[in-house]
Order: C-alpha cells, then structure tokens, then sequence
C-alpha cells in the first residue's frame, strides 16, 4: 500500500512541476482583461489619456459590457528589400503622418495619437531611427518596432 502511495506522489509531484514550468513560460495569445492602467484614446480627444479601472470578470467591463481590447503602443514587423517602413507601417495599420525634410513623422497609429509628452519612436534592429519612415528602406533582415516613447527635456 505504501508503494502506490509513493507512485501516486510521484506522479502527481511531475504533473505539478510541469504545470509550474508551463506557467512560467508560457504567455498567452489574447488577454481579454484590461491592464489597470493603460494608455487609450479618448473618442471625445485627439489625444491619448490614461484609463483606469479593471474587469469585474475577463473580458467584461464595469457595467457588464464587453470590453474591445486596448489598442496596442507597441508594433513590430519585418523588412522587406527595397521597402520603406512607412509603407510597411501603413500596410497592416492606419496610420497619419506630417512630411518633413529628413521623412514622414508619424503621429498616429490605429487611431493612438500620444499626447505632447510622448511620440511614436521608431526602432530599427533595437537602435532609434536617426530618419523618418519614410527615408528608412528595409532590408528583410531588419526588425522595425514601434512604440510610444516619452518626450525628452534636452533644455535642463
């Protein structure tokens, strides 16, 4: 009786490793439950504003309504030879750009426009873009992530 304690403690020991191992390592797809505090558009705005609250349940907001997931301040995608980032940009997302002489900032991404605190900072290959989307070409091993970074006080 003693031996088919042990088996049993042994195997339910494993499953309880391997279930700690998948927790940690694991991330999930899709979370339907907003961060408790996330940046979001204001649809009265142009401008981006925080939001506070969690879910009463997943996926389901304060007054039982469904909850859409928060915009994303964070995109990443692969170069293509030969093809600008803007481009690329506007392929899969809507986007708003100002031209300048050094290539297009852009302003707003799926409709997240930053407030005048912060911008959308382009990454090339995990180094600051030193041009606009526009001027970058891609090569198709580059990766180009974009994110809303803050503004930085050069005066003090």
């Amino acid at each position: 009786m003693t031996i088919k304690k042990l088996e049993v403690f042994v195997i339910v020991t494993i499953i309880a490793v391997f279930g700690i191992i998948y927790a940690f390592t694991v991330k999930p797809d899709n979370l339907a439950v907003r961060p408790q505090t996330s940046t979001n558009v204001d649809t009265n705005s142009d401008s981006a504003v925080p939001m506070t609250g969690t879910s009463v349940r997943p996926g389901y907001g304060t007054n039982d309504q469904p909850v859409q997931p928060a915009p994303s301040t964070t995109i990443e995608y692969k170069g293509v030879d030969g093809k600008n980032a803007l481009d690329l940009l506007k392929e899969n997302h809507q986007v708003e750009a100002i031209h300048y002489s050094y290539g297009d900032l852009v302003t707003s991404i799926d409709g997240i426009k930053p407030d005048s605190q912060h911008f959308w900072a382009m990454y090339v290959n995990g180094q600051f873009s030193q041009v606009g989307a526009s001027a970058y070409i891609t090569k198709s091993t580059d990766n180009i992530k974009w994110e809303v970074d803050a503004v930085v006080d050069t005066t003090k």
